[in-house]
């Protein structure tokens, strides 16, 4: 496929994947009172604390953006099949059988990652941070500003639960070898480090909370990039032996 061809799958690809979304958004915000109810729970379990809305559109605003969430979520597998449908032509036959297990893999890799997030790490976070309110300060959060962070942290937890995906996507198709991914190990820790506080809000606890799985997930990224690499020489000998192609 020339260039061209490949610009023009992917934006097939891309308006696919945007017409399910908008689909799932709209299906969605059907339920939206129900999932704001549901995401402030990491903040209303802690005694005395409550939300407020600052403007008449700010409901309405926050229900939108549940839904887009939501709907994200909701039609994860959809966006990685047609990712997977991208990429695939420049596979071998025997590594296009792998489409299932990427679209399961990569799905509950990513709502672990958001569950991560919601159940561990923001209870922790917020009782963390509202520990240092002084008595003399009345904490109280803006429905915007709360959603706007949550969201943020369940993205973030939820791309970044991706990485051994990624690192056995790019280990099996050669862009990088599994020796190479270990050889910089080293920088990964401090890259874990530097990531967890860029995309976390500026406390320890969700900062470590997020370098932590990160360099957990490297080793497993090298681990499973060494199985499918062996795997794939195996093929290419078996290939060469009986003759198959592509």
């Amino acid at each position: 496929m020339g260039f061209m061809d490949h610009l023009d799958e992917f934006r097939q690809r891309l308006i696919s994947s945007t017409i399910v979304l908008v689909l799932a958004t709209f299906v969605c915000f059907t339920f939206s009172e129900d999932l704001f109810l549901w995401l402030q729970t990491p903040l209303t379990k802690i005694p005395g604390q409550k939300m407020m809305v600052l403007g008449p559109l700010e409901m309405f605003v926050t229900y939108l953006k549940l839904s887009m969430l939501a709907g994200l979520f909701v039609s994860a597998p959809w966006h990685l099949y047609q990712f997977w449908r991208f990429v695939s032509p420049g596979l071998y036959r025997t590594e296009r059988r792998w489409v299932l297990p990427f679209i399961v893999l990569g799905t509950l890799f990513f709502v672990g990652g958001a569950a991560f997030a919601f159940y561990l790490v923001l209870p922790m976070g917020f009782d963390y941070l509202i520990k240092m309110t002084p008595e003399t300060v009345i904490s109280q959060y803006s429905v915007a500003i709360y959603v706007s962070l949550v969201t943020h942290m369940l993205l973030a937890f939820a791309i970044i639960f991706e990485l051994p995906l990624v690192m056995w996507i790019l280990g099996a198709s050669g862009v990088v070898t599994p020796d190479a991914m270990a050889s910089i190990r080293r920088y990964w820790i401090v890259a874990a480090f530097v990531i967890g506080g860029v995309l976390t809000p500026p406390d320890p606890i969700t900062q470590i909370m997020m370098a932590v799985p990160l360099l957990l997930f490297y080793e497993l990224g090298i681990f499973g990039a060494r199985i499918l690499c062996r795997t794939k020489t195996e093929t290419l000998v078996q290939n060469e032996n009986t003759g198959a192609g592509l």
